[in-house]
């Protein structure tokens, strides 16, 4: 691979599987070992983690990156005024 064609590559989303993610792939993984471990059936675990995907890609497209994040952030919204400085 040559110099001129590594910068393109970081500006790619990295994707596997055509549009699943690195993150839509270990929850499914997480998921299917969960589902093996509790010795649910194939046709059943893939059923269950389709539902799975589906409601990933949901959420994806409903919240903002970054939504859930904030709730537990540091910072504080100030609302309210200093009592002493009131006439």
């Amino acid at each position: 691979m040559g110099k001129a064609a590594f910068p393109t590559l970081l500006t790619k989303k990295a994707t596997m599987f055509g549009s699943l993610t690195r993150f839509d792939l270990a929850v499914m993984g997480g998921a299917y070992l969960i589902l093996s471990w509790m010795r649910v059936s194939g046709l059943v675990a893939i059923g269950i983690n389709t539902g799975l995907l589906i409601l990933i890609k949901l959420a994806q497209h409903w919240f903002r990156p970054g939504f859930f994040k904030l709730f537990r952030g540091e910072t504080q919204l100030e609302w309210r005024k200093d009592l002493g400085e009131l006439p």
